[in-house]
């Protein structure tokens, strides 16, 4: 068989395996915009082929068409284009912590009426209006308890930095429909905020989308933090914050976790996950572990009616509960010296 004839067949079976890759959601359709920068190639590989027609190497032309699509596809793989590297938008949104409060208006209208006496003969009756205008009245408010829900579909969350604010949150994404949104409502002293983006497209969303959202949190506010999302790799360190309740539902998952020096409730919903989680020592644990074939790591921890519990618990400062319900999971729980 000839080797040019071997070469087409083979760029074939590369271009059904890209589309295969992208129905799957593996390579992003997107990959098929580099492919087409290289269209020049086309024209390369035809004067190759007239060039070397007759003399054993006519194969180079379909050759170079073979590579240009294999070099297409390895770029939009790393999230290049061949005009550089694909730009990133960058949003920031944040609260602050005491929350200005205007009272609704209120208007007095001050009327007098002059009544005429029986000796007047005007039969007139004359009306003075004058309306005042009460100032907004302002109030302040500092929020001492937040929950933050964050929803999105994949990327990665880094979490170990404090703010003076309520929150912020840094967020770099590289299509628009990843653009983060907040939602913000409060009762009283006790805030809630949801962030979020535009729902996607499936097709749209890949490994190797390269999203991050980065937040930082007060560490004087107590938090409740819901992550809910597909896809993700977190790094959180939270000992130095005051996390009443952590919830984290996702797919397949790297999650790298320091757990709270503080009083709390750990939700672990996950796929096929590589967990690593630090405890503090001065805060005794129990852990619920719900898994497929999982690999576990928990030795400062005895196994009691189907519940782990840390040595320590009953001398720790703080207690904390932990369940972890996840797929086919390798999961590491060990204590470390935080200072």
């Amino acid at each position: 068989m000839k080797v040019n004839k071997i070469i087409k067949g083979l760029t074939l079976i590369l271009i059904g395996i890209i589309f295969l890759a992208n129905t799957l959601d593996i390579l992003e359709w997107s990959v098929w915009s580099n492919i087409l920068k290289l269209w020049p190639l086309l024209l390369v590989s035809l004067g190759l082929s007239l060039l070397f027609r007759g003399k054993g190497l006519s194969f180079t032309g379909p050759l170079i068409i073979f590579l240009g699509i294999i070099l297409g596809v390895g770029a939009s793989y790393m999230g290049i284009n061949f005009e550089g590297e694909i730009v990133q938008e960058v949003k920031t949104l944040s609260r602050e912590i005491v929350i200005e409060i205007e009272k609704t208006p209120e208007t007095e209208v001050a009327t007098e009426v002059e009544i005429p006496s029986e000796t007047e003969i005007t039969p007139e009756i004359k009306l003075d209006q004058e309306a005042e205008v009460v100032p907004k009245a302002k109030e302040y408010l500092e929020i001492e308890k937040a929950s933050i829900e964050l929803k999105f579909d994949v990327g990665t969350l880094t979490l170990n930095e404090p703010t003076p604010l309520l929150y912020e949150c840094i967020s770099q994404y590289r299509y628009k429909e990843f653009e983060p949104f907040e939602k913000f409502s409060h009762i009283e002293k006790e805030a809630h905020i949801l962030i979020y983006h535009s729902p996607v497209l499936k097709s749209r969303i890949s490994n190797n989308i390269k999203n991050d959202w980065q937040l930082k949190l007060n560490n004087g506010i107590i938090y409740d933090i819901s992550i809910k999302t597909g896809a993700i790799n977190t790094d959180c360190n939270l000992s130095g914050f005051k996390v009443e309740k952590l919830f984290i539902d996702s797919g397949a998952s790297n999650i790298n976790l320091v757990l709270p020096k503080y009083d709390s409730k750990i939700i672990i919903k996950t796929g096929v996950s590589n967990i690593d989680i630090a405890i503090p020592k001065n805060v005794g644990a129990t852990v619920s572990i719900d898994s497929g074939i999982a690999k576990k790591n928990l030795d400062d921890f005895i196994k009691l009616n189907g519940k782990y519990i840390s040595n320590n618990y009953n001398t720790a400062e703080f207690k904390l509960d932990m369940e972890i319900d996840c797929g086919v999971s390798r999961i590491n729980i060990y204590y470390t010296d935080l200072p």
